[in-house]
This record gives C-alpha cells, structure tokens and sequence, in this order.
C-alpha cells in the first residue's frame, strides 16, 4: 500500500502545471519533477542528491533554491523568462526540509505589460480630444448670456456637467494604471483639511437636492493644517460623498461628520442608500469590483481602490461598514501632522 501511494504521489508530482523541488533535512535534492528541470534548463541527474552549495553558482537552480522566497515569493530571471519562486518549510521523518514550488510567469508579465500600455494609450488618446470640448464648452458658458441663445444654456451645461464626469472616468483609468506600476504621486504640503472638507461638503448638498435626498454635515472646528497632497484627499472625500449620494435613494440621508481621535482625523461618510451585502464587504476596495446593489449605476469600479491607495500613502487607514438595504458607513483616518513651520502657505485644495 505504501509503495503504491509513493508511486501515485511520483505521478501526480510530474503532471503538476509547476516546477516541484523538494530538500531534504540536510539541504539536498531529494526531488525534482519534469516541469522544474524544464523551467530551470537542468536534468535531474545533475542534482538529485547535491547540497545546494555544491551546485554550480551560475545556474538557474543554483539561485533559485538559495534564495529566501519564505516570507514573499521572489521573481527571478532565467535566460530570458520570468520565474516566480515561493518555498516553506516541511517537516519530515529525518527533520525539517525544504519545499519549492517554481513557476514561469513570462507570459503573464508581458501580457500584463501590454495591456497597461494599451490603457494607458488609450486613455490618453481619449483626455486630449474630450480636454478640447471641455474648453469651448467653457468658452460657450463665457458668451451666456450675450451671445448664447439661452435656450441652448440647459444643453450646454449639461454638456460641461457630462465631459466632467467622463474626464474623471478616464483619470480613475490612468491613475489604476500608475498605481499598479507604482507612479501614483503624492505631493505633501500643509493643508487646511477643514476648509477642504467643508468644501467637498457644499458639493454633495448640492447634488443630494438634485437627487431629493437631505445632506448633514457636521465638521469639526479648529482642525490643525495637515501636511497632504489636498487634491488627492479632496478627491478620497468626493467619491465617498458622491458614492453616498449616487447610492441614496429620494428622501434618504447623507451625514458627513469629523472628529479628531487619538492623534487622527475621522472622517465618516454615512448614507441610508443600497448598502453592500456582507460577502461583498471585504471585496469592495478590490481593483473593477462592484457590489451587486450597484449594477445599473454607472462607475469604474476604480474609485474606492484609488482611494484607499491614497489614504494609505498618507499613512491612514479607510474601512467601511454596510449591510444590504441598511446603507453604509465608510470611515477614514488620517493621521495628524500639526508640528508644521509657522507662516507655512497653507492649501485648501482649490484651483488657484
């Protein structure tokens, strides 16, 4: 029965989609399929019961199985490809040995490649035309009411109000790309939070008439200025109110407070829309994700992960708690920074 199980497990080890090395307690090869001597240009003859200093020190082997992959998986280069390495430790009947599993990640690392390239010129080639409407919109909206016919006034703003919202569509696009190839910027500078806030606030009162909803906001005063990038904070607490918003039914409510706690900021966001059902909490700041609830409203599914990203990058932290039909109740913290020079320049994010 033994000599069976070893014989189905010698198998199944060469069938396996990885490359499989196994070291035994004393730091030799005591295993190595098919897939790994593919991955790793070498025959098993070559290895099979050598230390791993005693291998070569240039081959591919040699650097794989001497590199600490325990903690995180390691990508190392092998004569052109890409292979992503991760081991741990397996208790044996002579001791502790070693187990690697070895994968080639070629293919998906081009194709990850391409297809950012591919967003990212797209959606530059999308911003430079929609930036020209965007400014003779504007410069229509600079002849009302002389020369604009005012029953064209409706069309046009609604025309401003449309370009806006899919110029923002295409930055989430173009700022998910930076943030997977670790381009997303943040540019510190001392910062009215309070007047930032309050601002973000006068905004969503307004859509929320729009949308029949009420709008509570209640902002702390005598925030001290923080040291943030204000344009992408102020961007963090527009999508969240916008969410509130765009999620809120007519006659529900959107509740904006703030609060100082322990050397942080709170700022909560609390809504009696859609909500998020339970299984779909945890996914919700997941790069394209988009709870259920949520289809039919239009969206990039990039908003909450930009965000968190943002929030993050400031040293914070930003959660959410909802339930389906009960709404939701996201939170951020930001971490307060009140040892700024006197006579600092201080940002409320505006446009100057």
């Amino acid at each position: 029965m033994g000599t069976e199980c070893e014989n189905f497990t010698n198998v199944l080890m060469e069938q396996v989609g990885s490359g499989i090395v196994f070291l035994d307690a004393h730091g030799k090869v005591a295993l190595i399929n098919r897939k790994a001597e593919e991955i790793l240009k070498v025959e098993r003859s070559e290895v099979l019961g050598k230390r791993v200093d005693m291998l070569p020190l240039r081959t591919a082997i040699y650097r794989v199985l001497s590199e600490n992959s325990h903690d995180e998986p390691a990508e190392i280069s092998v004569e052109g490809s890409v292979v992503l390495v991760r081991s741990s430790a397996v208790q044996t009947g002579s001791g502790w040995g070693e187990f690697f599993e070895i994968r080639d990640i070629t293919s998906e690392k081009r194709e990850k490649r391409e297809r950012e390239e591919f967003v990212a010129m797209m959606t530059h080639d999308l911003k430079s035309p929609l930036t020209v409407i965007m400014g003779y919109v504007q410069a229509l909206l600079g002849e009302v009411p002389g020369k604009v016919d005012p029953s064209l006034l409706m069309f046009i703003k609604e025309m401003d109000k449309s370009s806006k919202k899919m110029l923002s569509m295409i930055e989430d696009v173009l700022d998910a790309y930076r943030l997977e190839a670790g381009l997303l910027q943040i540019d510190r500078q001392p910062c009215n939070v309070q007047a930032l806030l309050e601002g973000c606030c006068n905004d969503g009162a307004r859509e929320a008439v729009v949308h029949g909803s009420s709008f509570l906001s209640e902002i702390c005063a005598g925030i001290p200025p923080l040291n943030v990038d204000a344009k992408q904070i102020a961007r963090v607490f527009a999508n969240l109110i916008g969410n509130a918003v765009k999620f809120t039914p007519r006659r529900g409510t959107i509740r904006v407070s703030s609060e100082v706690q322990d050397q942080y900021l709170v700022v909560e966001v609390e809504d009696t829309g859609i909500g998020i059902p339970a299984d779909e909490v945890p996914r919700i700041f997941n790069k394209y994700f988009r709870a259920s609830g949520a289809q039919g409203f239009k969206g990039t599914g990039l908003g909450l992960t930009i965000s968190k990203a943002i929030v993050e990058a400031h040293g914070g932290s930003i959660g959410v708690e909802s339930a389906a039909g009960k709404g939701s109740r996201f939170f951020v913290l930001l971490p307060m920074e009140t040892d700024l020079p006197e006579d600092t320049k201080v940002s409320t994010g505006a446009a100057e």
